[in-house]
């Protein structure tokens, strides 16, 4: 279980190195192609062709060096950034997901008692639990999360579920503050066109303190930038090996 919560941990960390490198996704274009522009340009000099106007890149090549000086594309690209802590937040779930999954499984293969509720209310201990789903008992926490259709994109229902099934409740701090900040954010994007509304006003009230985006009001646009960005998964990333020791130690693995 410990390699398997370890490769968790991993794969979100690739994944949000992806999600930065998305994020400077335009200053790579600019820069490669002022790179590729530039070896053409010598060697059209080597070979005395660069005043020839059907071959000349000159002025291509300024106006792209003014693009990377002015940030003149900053504009557009805007939104790309707000749609990467779109992202992260949907890594973010995946990962406390399998964390969840993967140690309730554990758990429950050791033969600890867990108490689950199934839908005409009765208690189902591990003994029973084993007996329903014993064809799929290596993925019996991914059943479990998927039937009870556990949040993982609320940081109150991630404690809950880690609390009630797993004896392990996260400690709320100000990397908690910011992705609940991130959170809140990523469902005014998808579900309000960024603006800020009384639910993100709600959401976000007992996020303090916290690092990123300190005042929002009511009608705001919502708009990160990078470094906010850089700063959302780093508290993720922090609050995702914390989880990982909470449940290891818990379960003494």
């Amino acid at each position: 279980m410990e390699n398997a919560i370890n490769g968790i941990i991993e794969n979100f960390e690739d994944n949000i190195k992806s999600v930065y490198r998305l994020m400077n996704f335009d200053e790579e274009v600019v820069v490669f192609c002022i790179e590729r522009l530039e070896k053409v340009d010598s060697f059209l000099k080597k070979h005395r062709m660069d005043n020839h106007t059907s071959c000349s890149v000159k002025q291509i090549l300024n106006q792209l060096k003014k693009i990377k000086k002015h940030e003149s594309l900053a504009d557009r690209y805007s939104i790309m950034l707000n749609q990467c802590v779109v992202l992260l937040v949907s890594y973010f779930a995946s990962a406390i997901h399998d964390i969840f999954s993967i140690g309730l499984t554990y758990k429950i293969k050791k033969g600890r008692e867990v108490k689950i509720l199934d839908k005409d209310g009765v208690k189902l201990g591990t003994k029973e639990l084993y007996e329903l789903y014993f064809e799929s008992f290596n993925t019996i926490g991914d059943l479990i999360a998927n039937k009870k259709q556990m949040s993982f994109q609320d940081t109150q229902s991630i404690a809950d579920a880690f609390n009630d099934y797993l004896d392990y409740k996260p400690i709320k701090d100000k990397n908690v503050n910011n992705i609940i900040l991130a959170l809140a954010c990523r469902h005014a994007f998808v579900h309000s066109s960024g603006i800020v509304n009384k639910k993100t006003i709600n959401q976000i009230s007992n996020a303090k303190p916290r690092d990123i985006k300190k005042k929002l009001n009511e009608n705001d646009k919502i708009q990160f930038e990078p470094d906010e960005i850089k700063q959302i998964g780093k508290s993720m990333l922090a609050y995702v090996n914390g989880l990982a020791k909470g449940v290891t130690d818990k379960l003494n693995i």
